[in-house]
C-alpha cells in the first residue's frame, strides 16, 4: 500500500490523518509507504513512479479533492486501484456522492476490506477530472480564494463575485448539434457539490455512465446575487436560467480557464467526455451519517 498524502490540507488536517492511518495499519502489521506531498504536481509524479514500477498495489490518496486529482491523474489503473481517505476542508466528493468515509479510520479500514468498486470520471482532453470540471464564476471564484489575504470562503467571494461578474460566450457541441450561450458558468459534473458545500449539480451520480451538465445564464428579472441560496440549497434545477441535461461527451468553447477539481488550467481545450466504471476503487461499509 502507497500512501500519498498532503500533510497541510485541511488546514492541518492531512498530518492528523496521517498519524490515525499510521497506527490502524501499524497496528495490523500491514505493510504501507507514505509519501507526503510537498508542491504542485508531487502527488502526481510520485504515483507515476509507482505504476511504471509496481503492479497490483493499492495507492491511497490523503487530502482534499486536489490531492484526489493528482492521484487520478498519475495512477495507472491497469495496475493499481485508487483509495480515498478524505483530509481536506470541503471534501466535495467524498460528501456529495458518499464514495468514501469522513472518519480516517472507517476509510482505511474500507480500503484494507478490499470490496472492490468502480466509478466513472471525466476525461478533459488529457487530463482527468473526478468531481466538477468548470469555466466562467467558479473558475474566478478559485482565483480571487487563492490570492484572498484573509483566505476568503468560496461561498463569501462568490458572493463578492456575483455583484459585478459579466456573462461571457460559449459554444456547446453535443451529439454534433452546436448553440451558442452567454453564461455565468458552465459545469461538467460527475459529482454533485463544489466550493464546500454548494449542490451545483444534485443529481449526479459517479457511477451511472453519464455526465450531467449544467448552464447557469444570468436571471433576467432579478438580481444574480438573490439567486445564490438556491444553488447553495441544490434548488435552482428548472429555473429559467438554468440548463441542465445529461450527456456521455461536450465540447466547450470558450476563452475562459478551466478549472477540473478546483486545480485552475489554462489553454486547455474543454472537450470532454465521461470515462464508465474507468477508476478502481473500494466500496464503503457505511455511510457517513
Amino acid at each position: 500500500m502507497y500512501i500519498i498524502a498532503n500533510p497541510n490540507s485541511g488546514k492541518g488536517n492531512g498530518a492528523k490523518t496521517i498519524a490515525k492511518l499510521r497506527a490502524y495499519l501499524d497496528e495490523r502489521a500491514i505493510s504501507y509507504t507514505v509519501h507526503e506531498t510537498t508542491a504542485t504536481g508531487d502527488g502526481m509524479n510520485c504515483v507515476r513512479k509507482i505504476c511504471a514500477e509496481e503492479l497490483d498495489d493499492v495507492i491511497v490518496a490523503v487530502g482534499g479533492d486536489g490531492t484526489f486529482h493528482e492521484v487520478l491523474n498519475g495512477i495507472d489503473f491497469e495496475k493499481a486501484r485508487m483509495g480515498l481517505v478524505p483530509a481536506g476542508r470541503g471534501n466535495d466528493f467524498a460528501i456529495g456522492t458518499g464514495t468514501a468515509n469522513l472518519d480516517p479510520v472507517k476509510a482505511i479500514a474500507d480500503i484494507v476490506r478490499g470490496e472492490p468498486r468502480e466509478l466513472d470520471y471525466i476525461q478533459v482532453s488529457d487530463k482527468r477530472c473526478l468531481n466538477v470540471a468548470g469555466t466562467g464564476l467558479d473558475v474566478e471564484v478559485l482565483l480571487r480564494t487563492a490570492n484572498s489575504k484573509n483566505k476568503l470562503t468560496y461561498v463569501k467571494s462568490l458572493a463578492k463575485c456575483l455583484l459585478h461578474y459579466k456573462p461571457y460566450p460559449v459554444d456547446i457541441t453535443v451529439d454534433g448539434q452546436s448553440k451558442h450561450y452567454d453564461c455565468i458558468m458552465v459545469g461538467v459534473c460527475n459529482g454533485t457539490q463544489i466550493g464546500g458545500g454548494i449542490k451545483l449539480s444534485p443529481l449526479s451520480i459517479a457511477d451511472d455512465g453519464k455526465l450531467n451538465i449544467m448552464i447557469v445564464e444570468k436571471p433576467k428579472h432579478v438580481a444574480t446575487l438573490f439567486v445564490m441560496p438556491q444553488f447553495v440549497k441544490g434548488k435552482h434545477l428548472g429555473k429559467s436560467y438554468v440548463t441542465h441535461f445529461l450527456c456521455d461527451s461536450i465540447k466547450i468553447e470558450t476563452p475562459a480557464p478551466v478549472q477540473l477539481d478546483g486545480e485552475i488550467y489554462y489553454d486547455l481545450d474543454f472537450d470532454a467526455r465521461v470515462v464508465v466504471s474507468g477508476m478502481k476503487t473500494f466500496a464503503t461499509s457505511e455511510s457517513n451519517n
